[in-house]
């Protein structure tokens, strides 16, 4: 690649409403020199260190937002100094990449401090833009909506930067279009700063460097100007200006301050004139192409994920209601139906007779044989203890013979007779007697 040549220029105003200018700006043609310096309009060639262009947008206040702007671009004046470029920092893209962000961590690391030493200051903040030409690339970190642009006659104006920003988000989210955003309310709230809530600022990079290209316009400016124009504006002031980097820069400015003039405007310009690679469509970063659009953010319907998630939700809540009122009305479902009432409450009786513990067993043995004195009662226990067992006993034996011998019709009788009367007999003890069984005479295999 032959030699890049480019030139720059660079300027701020107060805008129309504001009686302060706490927009704040850095040029440098060759990082080799310091101090740093430029001049409009001029051709260079890029040093072997490089050129830098940042815009920072100072926020909070009267003798605010100023100073921490100011504490920005000294911060990097100084870290972007000849002797602080050395060359483990510009070895790798990513090594770039890290030493910018760390530009940006220390600046919002000065401007808190100055805000604990200063109490009349706290509240103020910044944004910050950083563009570094370097080895035939376009490297870009920022924090806040101070924006970067690419301006080529091939490619028209794209933005290579993403606000971190309240409405950036919707967007991101499709709730509203980018041609919207312009317009929408809250525009001016930010999400991330330098000086903000966080233990230390979250600034952004590229997803990969922009190869400088020939023809291109690199403009980084405050939202004095985009928040005023629409990129289309800035589009055709650029298209009409290309020719004089001073004359561009004016004329941004004029139309912002034509527009509106509510802000302060900063605008830095860089043209690349020979030595770049050739412009194609396919380095216009993804996210800068028009998102699809789902509904508007006043819509109370969801997305399509959402819709989905309550559905399942809504179908399982259904199944768990039927199978409750299944188990409701039918009964259990899992009982053998081939079983009457009775047999089953028998069958629960025998089966919960088996999880008792044996250790309640053994206690109980022991305590008949410890050698304490009988009381009334503990012998009313055993006696009822004893019927018990002694009927157990019969109902064992009368099965085992049932299994030998088959009744006849007059064992059947004989039994019916002897139930009745025991029932008759039987007080509960309650104020009723229980009701003689009614035993089937037609059944077949009926035993007692």
């Amino acid at each position: 690649m032959s030699e890049l040549k480019f030139r720059m220029a660079a300027k701020t105003d107060v805008g129309l409403e504001r009686s302060n200018n706490e927009d704040n700006f850095q040029v440098s043609a060759n990082l080799e020199e310091s101090p740093m310096r430029w001049i409009n309009n001029q051709e260079y060639s890029l040093g072997r260190k490089g050129a830098l262009l940042v815009v920072a947008d100072g926020m909070g206040g009267m003798n605010a937002g100023e100073v921490a702007s100011d504490i920005a671009i000294k911060t990097v004046r100084e870290m972007f100094s000849p002797d602080k470029i050395t060359d483990e920092i510009v070895k790798t893209r990513f090594t770039i990449e890290k030493f910018m962000k760390g530009v940006v961590i220390e600046a919002d690391k000065r401007i808190k401090e100055y805000a604990k030493e200063h109490p009349d200051s706290r509240g103020m903040g910044t944004t910050i833009v950083i563009g570094w030409l370097f080895d035939g690339n376009l490297y870009v970190t920022w924090c806040g909506d101070s924006r970067a642009y690419i301006y080529n006659p091939s490619t028209g104006l794209f933005q290579i930067s993403k606000d971190h920003s309240y409405v950036q988000q919707l967007v991101d989210k499709g709730k509203i279009s980018k041609e919207d955003a312009f317009d929408f309310p809250d525009s001016n709230i930010i999400t991330r700063s330098l000086s903000d809530a966080t233990p230390k600022a979250v600034p952004d990079c590229l997803l990969k460097p922009q190869p400088l290209c020939d023809g291109d316009i690199i403009m980084l400016c405050s939202d004095g100007l985009n928040g005023m124009i629409r990129d289309n504006e800035i589009e055709a002031v650029i298209e009409q200006n290309q020719d004089n980097m001073t004359n561009c820069v004016d004329a941004l400015i004029h139309a912002a301050l034509e527009a509106a003039g509510a802000d302060n405007c900063t605008v830095a310009l860089c043209q690349i004139i020979s030595g770049g690679a050739k412009s194609e469509q396919g380095r216009i970063p993804v996210f800068n192409s028009k998102p699809q659009f789902t509904e508007p953010i006043n819509n109370n319907s969801s997305g399509k994920k959402k819709t989905s998630l309550w559905m399942i939700v809504a179908v399982l809540l259904l199944a768990i209601l039927s199978c409750i009122a299944i188990f409701i009305v039918k009964g259990n479902p899992f009982a053998d139906p081939e079983k009457s009432e009775i047999e089953q409450f028998k069958d629960t009786v025998d089966k919960h007779k088996e999880d008792v513990p044996s250790e309640i067993v053994e206690n109980e043995s022991e305590d008949k044989s410890d050698g304490g004195e009988v009381t009334e009662d503990d012998e009313k226990d055993d006696t009822t203890n004893d019927n018990i067992n002694d009927n157990v006993k019969v109902s064992k034996d009368k099965k085992d013979d049932k299994k030998d011998d088959k009744p006849t019709k007059k064992d059947k009788d004989k039994f019916k007779k002897d139930k009745e009367k025991e029932y008759e007999e039987t007080d509960t003890g309650l104020g009723f007697k229980l009701t003689p069984i009614q035993v089937p005479e037609d059944e077949e295999e009926w035993t007692p």
